[in-house]
């Protein structure tokens, strides 16, 4: 059995740290299955890979200032670099013919680098079983629907997808009702839940000892992959100089800038790192969890992967969300807020004022309730796993009873959707 997954990877780090947490699920579920991952993350070497696990590398994209897709490294047009990158994903799939393939986020991927691929398995590989992870939240209702009209996603998801894994919860954010999905698309709908993280091998303590901490209390400031997070972070320095002028902290600050911060911004605050302000700097760290959930508080900003693992951590957050070009982290963090999960600031409202204020009041209030004690799951991974190898276990059974009759459905029966609510 062989899965692939695709993960675009063009702006952060939450998309390829997102599928490795449900590769390792599939790895450990699946003895028999290899994996390999398509990725356009710069980072893709610095994390361990599951068992049985290989990636193959796109060429890499970022955004610009006006949220426009563009070469990250290359110098040539975005055009032509999403061409190799289309031409790579074709070749691999036309080789390898994955048994499944799980899509990250982007139905069609990156300006439709994903269609050629698609209609390949459609045509020459219909035993393959296509499915969309679909993260919890994409952006403002009127966005989304304008934007997937304009693209054709909707028919994409109703003739091309086998089923759709929903990564969050409907109790919290319900897609099918909030971008009006029609009966057809919502039957392929599976609620998988939050993508939790695995729990850490080392303890708590043993990070903290790791970390050589002046004070009793650990404050972690990450904004993410770091392309957009230096406000947040110069807001949280600037703060820790004026308080903190004359006196040391009582608490100490690691700051893991993201390794797409600009290098320039990454200097300025590796500057501003002291003994004196019990501040360390870092840009980049596969073991961020680690440190999330050693820590006291955390201040980020609102992207999927960092707000699931504040939730996994059972930890304080106060996030600062961002609100453009999309309202995907705020909206996330305004209904997760409203749940007593985590506290929000809106960007404007950021001041080095108004952030000591919110850290001194965090910092002296009780953890959040459990998201589990509250009927928000977090065991999303092995949720996936498990309809995996159920979607699976169907399609086997289908070429063995309809192999002189007729292909394989396109589309889930009811009867395995109902099957699939029951086990995840």
């Amino acid at each position: 059995m062989l899965i692939m997954l695709y993960s675009h990877d063009s702006y952060g780090l939450g998309h390829i740290r997102r599928s490795l947490e449900i590769a390792q699920h599939l790895s450990e579920r699946i003895p028999h299955a290899s994996l390999i991952m398509l990725t356009g993350s710069m980072q893709a070497h610095a994390y361990a890979l599951p068992e049985r696990m290989e990636y193959i590398k796109l060429p890499a994209l970022t955004k610009d200032a006006d949220g426009q897709y563009c070469s990250r490294l290359l110098p040539h047009t975005i055009d032509i670099t999403l061409k190799l990158r289309q031409r790579i994903i074709l070749e691999s799939v036309r080789n390898l013919r994955p048994d499944i393939l799980l899509v990250d986020k982007a139905p069609a991927g990156i300006r439709g680098e994903l269609l050629p691929a698609l209609q390949f398995l459609k045509t020459k590989s219909p035993s393959t079983r296509i499915i969309l992870g679909m993260r919890d939240i994409e952006d403002h209702p009127d966005h989304v629907q304008t934007e997937w009209t304009k693209s054709g996603i909707i028919p994409l998801l109703k003739n091309t997808y086998h089923a759709i894994f929903l990564y969050g919860s409907r109790t919290i954010y319900d897609p099918v009702k909030e971008y009006g999905l029609p009966r057809s698309i919502e039957q392929k709908v599976v609620s998988c839940g939050y993508v939790g993280r695995t729990q850490p091998d080392v303890s708590r303590e043993d990070t903290r000892r790791d970390l050589a901490l002046r004070s009793d209390r650990l404050v972690l400031v990450t904004p993410g992959g770091g392309n957009d997070g230096y406000p947040l972070v110069k807001a949280y320095v600037t703060m820790l100089r004026k308080r903190f002028a004359s006196r040391r902290p009582n608490f100490d600050t690691l700051i893991v800038t993201g390794p797409l911060m600009g290098p320039e911004q990454h200097r300025r605050l590796q500057q501003a790192a002291s003994p004196e302000l019990a501040l360390t700097v870092l840009d980049f760290t596969p073991r961020l969890y680690e440190y999330l959930a050693a820590a006291d508080l955390v201040v980020s900003m609102g992207g999927y992967n960092t707000v699931v693992e504040i939730l996994t951590a059972n930890q304080r957050g106060i996030i600062v969300p961002r609100v453009r070009p999309r309202l995907e982290q705020y909206i996330r963090a305004e209904r997760l807020a409203a749940h007593g999960l985590i506290d929000m600031m809106h960007p404007d409202q950021l001041t080095p004022t108004s952030l000591f204020k919110a850290i001194t009041q965090s910092l002296q209030q009780p953890r959040p309730p459990r998201p589990e004690d509250i009927g928000i799951p977090l065991n999303g991974g092995a949720n996936v796993s498990r309809a995996v190898t159920q979607l699976f276990m169907e399609t086997q059974h289908m070429r063995t009873s309809t192999a002189l009759i007729s292909p394989p459905s396109d589309i889930l029966s009811r009867a395995t959707l109902r099957a699939h609510h029951s086990t995840v």
